[in-house]
């Protein structure tokens, strides 16, 4: 969906100074070392998570972690004279002046010594626009490259740690007999100390266990996330049943009497406030730029997030996702010239997005679907359509995709013929994160739409129609299923012979209505509202004799729309119609006739081809 691009900015905020600044000298060596033992040096700048993470350390048998003192400012005298091989920062929060000096006296002193390897913990909270946190980032990498340290540098982002002494576990478990009063809708992502440690350790030790070398061997940034849950969810786990019960008994009393929403409400109002309040309640992160995007896609935490889109599933089908936060790439969205008929566009730009900017060249794409607030990396994945002759789908007019592979952590650009771009387009079991596509388009065009209404026809009336190559488009439309009329559009470039008003796109009228309340906020969340527990929707793939058996038998359903277009087989592996043209039925029905709609469905068919991102839950 996106080629990596640099992170945004932010400043710092201020805290009150706690910390004293620390020189760190070259030490000397010391009777408390095993030798060929690497020594991590520590550095936690008041935190406690960076002592769980020395003492989880030291348990192995290769290495020796060494917390430097906040009070001293020196290291054990006991492991002085080894030389350091790794350094480990965890940030705070926001760094203060004496922080930034700390941080650079300490630097310094390590630049001395053979660092191979420099990690520096920051939080997740970057995601979510925490200024404080990108400055501290920032500075921390800005002094690592100043002073001259070769070595290799990651950055790690991690949610909340949940470790023996870290804040997030003490305030959990002082709190837990309250969770009744934690609404559902109330979500966090905390991250396993156990997980969190054995994943910088693999990066420090260049350990990987399936021998996976990373996208850029001198600089990467990773983000951790745990299981997206409810606050109520998480609450209870730390709960000791045999304390605080009569508090949970109010908490079940103020749960009653709507005091938890209540403390959702003031979460809501402080987290557009105050940017740390933000991370008390996480379902969505929007990622700013492609390299911030694959930070949140690595191996470890692909499988703790899902990428969509702009228009997706989530909001106008109702897809859940259960333990797993939202990462939508609605904000890479560049589109730029990618040679003579060509667009490169990033994996959140829209439909609409590439029709703007190829609308000012006197370009557009040769797929156009009614519904443009899709995305274009969505379109890798999910057959998106308009009823295009030439082209059946978005992805058809695909030159070249850029992908990032999690599993080898790579990006990959492969053309349409290439191994990678085949086995992952339809593949709704990929791994993989689009970052960029490479688009065919044409000169614009001017539509002129021939309409007419026709009475019963037949299946095959209907194949002839579709398949008319005279015609630029070509869709059917039945209002409902037990309608006698059907209407039969077709789109043409050409002048002669056409009268009426020239369209901009080949789209009908509805097409437009749905574009135009996308455009308003309120009239786009009632739409998505509406259809999300209303409506049911669906799109089937019939071949011939499929299409036939379903237009002599549809009426038993009271479907409420049903719109057929034409799609060419394209041999892909994971395509729907790979082996043969097929008949798209874009499905409309109210939720209460769904059982009718299965029932029939699996009487009559058995199964039946489906769009895996176009279907209600």
């Amino acid at each position: 969906m996106d080629s990596p691009s640099s992170g945004s900015t932010g400043h710092p905020s201020r805290f009150e100074d706690r910390a004293m600044a620390v020189d760190v000298p070259r030490t000397t060596k010391g009777p408390g070392l095993a030798i060929g033992r690497d020594l991590v040096v520590v550095d936690g700048f008041r935190s406690a998570i960076a002592a769980d993470f020395a003492e989880f350390v030291g348990r192995g048998s290769r290495s020796e972690a060494v917390l430097v003192d906040d009070e001293s400012g020196s290291m054990p005298d006991d492991r002085a004279g080894q030389e350091p091989a790794s350094l480990i920062l965890f940030l705070p929060p926001s760094l203060s002046d004496s922080d930034h000096r700390r941080l650079a006296d300490l630097l310094k002193a390590a630049s001395r010594g053979p660092i191979r390897f420099v990690g520096i913990v920051s939080t997740f909270r970057v995601h979510l626009e925490d200024q404080a946190a990108e400055e501290a980032e920032r500075l921390a990498i800005s002094l690592v490259r100043s002073v001259g340290i070769d070595a290799r540098v990651v950055l790690f982002r991690p949610g909340p740690v949940l470790s023996p002494n870290s804040s997030a576990s003490r305030w959990l478990r002082r709190l837990a007999a309250f969770f009744p009063l934690a609404p559902s809708y109330l979500r966090a992502c905390f991250i396993e100390g156990q997980e969190f440690f054995e994943a910088i350790e693999t990066e420090r030790s260049g350990t990987d266990p399936i021998g996976v070398e990373s996208l850029n061997r001198r600089y990467r940034a990773y983000t951790f996330l745990g299981a997206n849950l409810s606050w109520r969810e998480i609450l209870e786990r730390h709960r000791d049943p045999s304390r605080g019960r009569i508090a949970t008994a109010v908490a079940h009393l103020g749960s009653w009497l709507l005091l938890g929403h209540l403390v959702a409400l003031v979460v809501k109002i402080l987290a557009k406030r105050v940017s740390w309040a933000k991370s008390w309640s996480v379902h969505t992160l929007k990622p700013r730029s492609l390299r911030e995007l694959v930070s949140l896609c690595h191996r470890r935490n692909i499988d703790r997030v899902r990428v969509v889109g702009y228009n997706n599933g989530v909001n106008h089908f109702g897809h859940r996702y259960p333990g797993k936060t939202i990462v939508s790439t609605s904000r890479c969205r560049r589109t730029v010239k990618g040679g003579p008929g060509t667009l490169k566009a990033e994996c959140g730009a829209t439909i609409r997005d590439a029709k703007d900017y190829l609308g000012k060249r006197g370009e557009e794409l040769y797929v156009v679907p009614n519904y443009s607030y899709v995305a274009l990396g969505t379109a890798f994945f999910v057959p998106i359509h308009g009823s295009a002759i030439d082209y059946s789908t978005v992805a058809d007019t695909a030159l070249r995709v850029i992908l990032y592979d999690p599993d080898r952590d790579r990006i990959v650009s492969a053309s349409r013929d290439e191994e990678a771009f085949r086995e992952n387009v339809y593949n709704p079991r990929s791994r993989a994160v689009v970052l960029v596509l490479y688009l065919r388009t044409k000169p614009k065009s001017s539509y002129f739409i021939r309409s007419e209404i026709r009475k019963s026809p037949e299946a095959a009336e209907l194949l002839a129609a579709l398949r008319d190559r005279d015609a630029a488009n070509v869709e059917i439309r039945q209002g409902h299923a037990a309608s006698v009329n059907v209407t039969i559009s077709k789109y043409y470039t050409s002048v002669e012979g056409m009268s009426g008003t020239a369209l901009e796109s080949p789209r009908d009228t509805l097409g437009r209505l749905w574009d135009q309340l996308e455009e308003n906020p309120i009239s786009s969340f009632l739409m998505h509202a509406l259809s999300r527990h209303l409506a049911w929707h669906t799109e089937l793939f019939f071949n011939q004799e499929e299409f036939e058996l379903f237009w002599r038998t549809h009426a038993q359903v009271p479907l409420r729309k049903i719109q057929l277009r034409y799609i060419r087989r394209d041999g892909m592996p994971h395509s729907p119609f790979r082996d043969e043209d097929c008949v798209s039925a874009d499905l409309f029905l109210f939720r209460t006739d769904k059982h009718a709609f299965d029932t029939y469905i699996g009487r009559t068919f058995g199964s039946v081809r489906t769009n895996p991102g176009k279907h209600s839950n």
